[in-house]
Parts: structure tokens; sequence; C-alpha cells
């Protein structure tokens, strides 16, 4: 059964009063803060489980799959118009449903819902699309690829002066340093209260 964490945690917990037309208007005004999209999560998270549970063919492929509907949701509520938001609960429903129908498996699917939240993996992927793109390359082929920090100097290396200029740019030493640096970078880029919600109490490793 899906549970969420952060359903008690200090910053949610007050909002969890709040109507479902409020907190869809805090979230569109304050797009800069992840708390209110976290709140609707709370609330709604165990009927979008239960959706992408029944539809996938593998408990890992259900989990991948609930990571993608909310997504989706994240993505659809930024456009959502508040006055017909009457029932966000039937909204939710729907968008699930589209992403299902929609689905299409990856040869291998890298998501553990234990480590990465839905919510937090929407605001991780947002964080990584604002990375400059040579910090975002590094440490996609470091995490997603596996790749050792001396094969992606090789790499690098026979691009010609790419490496050097990249280094120079970020004004690190090496490999090594330009990943701790985008994954540090990455961090920040995170909202406030997505970093204090995921990362103030428990260190979870940042997967891209």
């Amino acid at each position: 059964m899906f549970n969420t964490i952060e359903i008690n945690h200090p910053i949610i917990e007050p909002l969890l009063h709040k109507s479902d037309h409020e907190l869809l208007a805090l979230f569109q005004g304050h797009p800069d803060l992840g708390q209110y999209l976290v709140a609707i999560f709370c609330r709604y998270g165990q009927i979008i489980y239960t959706l992408t549970r029944d539809s996938g063919r593998s408990p890992l492929q259900s989990d991948y799959l609930f990571s993608k509907a909310w997504e989706r949701i994240y993505q659809e509520l930024k456009l959502l118009q508040i006055e017909n938001a009457k029932t966000l609960q039937n909204f939710l429903i729907d968008i699930t449903g589209v992403e299902i129908n929609d689905f299409k498996e990856p040869e291998n699917i890298k998501y553990d819902l234990s480590l990465t939240p839905p919510i937090f993996l929407c605001y991780l992927n947002q964080a990584l699309e604002q990375l400059p793109k040579e910090l975002r390359l590094v440490l996609t082929l470091s995490s997603n690829f596996n790749w050792s920090s001396s094969r992606i100097t090789a790499y690098l290396r026979s691009e010609g002066n790419l490496l050097q200029d990249l280094l120079h740019q970020h004004r690190v030493k090496d490999i090594d340093s330009m990943i701790s640096k985008a994954n540090l970078d990455l961090i920040q880029l995170l909202p406030q209260d997505i970093q204090d919600i995921y990362l103030s109490e428990v260190s979870r490793p940042v997967t891209a």
C-alpha cells in the first residue's frame, strides 16, 4: 500500500485543512514553492496510486507509472483554470487515465518509489532542466548511465578542447569536482520548501 512520508511534515500539516480550490490557487500563485503540490499529493496520492497499481504489469512498472502520472499532473495543474476546478479529484483521475493510455514502458525502468517520491522527482527534473547544459551532461552521464569520471573525461577529450573549456568555465580542476558542482547547483535550484521537506532530515541520493 502507498504511504506518503510528507503528510506529517510541519510545512504540510496546516495546508491539509485548505480546500482544493485554495490549494490550486496557491499552487498557481506561488510557482517558486512546492508545498501546495505536495499537499494535493497527500490528499489524492492514494487514489492515483490505486489507479496506476491496477494498470501496471509489475510493481516496478506501477510505481514508475505513478511517478509519470504525477509529472503529468504537475504540468496540467499549471494550466487548469481555477474557476473550472470544482472537482479536482475528477480532474486528477482523468489526467491519470490519459497518462495510463499514453504510457509506453521504457526498456529499462530505473525508479525506486521509496528513494525518490514523485513530487520530489517533479521538482528535481525541473531543476535539472535549469542546469547549464554542460553540467546536465556530466551529471546525466554519471548518474543515469553510470559512467566513471575517467570515461566521461575520455569522451570529452575526444571532442577536442571541450574538456578544458568546461573545466575552465566552471572553475573546477577535474570531472569529479564538476560532478560535485552539478549536484550542488541542482539542489540549490530546488524550491527551498522542497529541500526542507525532502532533504533536511533524511539524506536522499540525487537521481537525475
